[in-house]
């Protein structure tokens, strides 16, 4: 998988795009997990991050493209915003002057690209957040609610049903249960 490279020197020249720092960083965590000893998940873990770590050498552009934000796609720009900003209330304004586009524009652009307006998109990534959050801490309902700016839970609670068919209060109970499987097997 990785003959290419092996016994190769490898000059990355360091750009504001090179990732030096990433992979510093990917590097001293296996080390410190080595460090932390030899179980078979450990070295299994750090078995995984090598395979990531020869790959941002083997494939210098596609890892350096990750952290890329091109300066034309104005639909990325718009999403980076919107992600940014989940836990804030923001308007269609807001995004539109995040990009430096006219709302009506940015609102025929967005929607010719990804089926939705801008302000549907955003609603869908608050709901991922949501989902994330029910899965993954123990954030009462209603803290989650007003985490993500919706006024009240039932307001969460309906977007939440209209996006995904389930309550949140379900959809906590389905996937933590799932979690809790996997963790005691």
């Amino acid at each position: 998988m990785f003959q290419s490279i092996l016994g190769k020197l490898i000059l990355l020249k360091q750009s504001d795009r090179s990732r030096q720092q990433d992979r510093l960083q990917l590097f001293n965590e296996m080390y410190q997990n080595l460090d932390m000893g030899y179980s078979p998940e450990n070295l299994e873990y750090i078995s995984f991050c090598l395979l990531h770590f020869l790959a941002s050498l083997k494939y210098v552009s596609q890892y350096r493209e990750i952290k890329k934000l091109k300066e034309s796609d104005i639909i990325q720009k718009s999403i980076h915003f919107m992600k940014d900003n989940l836990e804030n209330k923001i308007i269609l304004e807001d995004i539109a002057k995040a990009v430096s586009y006219s709302c009506s524009h940015l609102n025929t652009l967005f929607t010719q690209r990804t089926s939705f307006s801008p302000i549907e998109y955003y609603n869908q990534l608050k709901i991922q957040r949501a989902c994330s959050y029910l899965q993954f801490s123990e954030l009462k309902i209603k803290e989650i609610a007003f985490r993500l700016n919706y006024y009240d839970p039932f307001h969460f609670s309906k977007a939440f049903y209209k996006e995904m068919e389930i309550t949140p209060k379900e959809y906590r109970k389905r996937y933590q249960d799932k979690n809790r499987k996997r963790i005691g097997e």
